[in-house]
């Protein structure tokens, strides 16, 4: 096969359904909301990294505990309600890769850089999903599930969150491909950990 068509465009022939739906956005919400840490972070840094490493024992306590059938609180309603098929019966880990990449932006970097890795988090990543499944219509056959809408997506919200943070054009379009390139990868949950620390250090590499 060549490689040329190996990127070929296709029909993508799932179309979410309003269930689906639903739970991508309420999943993605939660995505969202990480930015919000940076604001937490600028006003209180050392309470804003304990209440992360706090809740993500708490999570890894209630994940525990839900597979053995026990919940703790309402942790385990949100978790079953937020989880993806793949996920049934397991350890659900997408919300831990969360909180890690969040944590380890704010402690490897500084605040300046980790709110640039954190926004394309938050931002990138989690509308590449919701555009994706919303208005994904085509994709590339190389990437499995990416679809042309959320890598565009993802793109113009790493692009425009990094452009607001560092004010140069040229260096938020290296960290909006970057950060695209990154989301495309099959790497399920682990993306979450993966996009903050790479964005992070390229930031760094480029002094934005």
């Amino acid at each position: 096969m060549k490689w040329a068509e190996r990127f070929r465009f296709r029909t993508f022939s799932h179309t979410a359904s309003v269930d689906e739906l639903l739970t991508e956005l309420f999943r993605k919400s939660i995505h969202l909301s990480s930015a919000v840490v940076v604001l937490f972070a600028e006003r209180w840094y050392i309470a804003t990294v304990t209440g992360i490493i706090g809740i993500s024992i708490l999570y890894c306590i209630s994940e525990l505990l839900r597979m053995h059938r026990h919940e703790l609180f309402f942790i385990a309603k949100i978790t079953r309600y937020a989880s993806r098929k793949r996920d049934k019966g397991r350890f659900v880990l997408g919300p831990l890769m969360l909180a890690c990449g969040t944590l380890a932006a704010l402690i490897i970097f500084p605040l300046h850089t980790a709110k640039i890795a954190i926004f394309a988090l938050a931002f990138g990543d989690g509308l590449a999903s919701l555009v994706g499944k919303r208005f994904g219509k085509i994709c590339l056959a190389f990437f499995r599930d990416k679809t042309v809408a959320g890598s565009l997506a993802c793109f113009c919200a790493v692009f425009l969150s990094s452009l607001a943070v560092s004010k140069s054009l040229w260096k938020s379009l290296i960290l909006g491909i970057a950060g695209t390139c990154i989301e495309m990868l099959p790497l399920k949950d682990y993306d979450n950990l993966l996009i903050p620390l790479a964005i992070g250090f390229l930031s760094l590499l480029l002094r934005a």
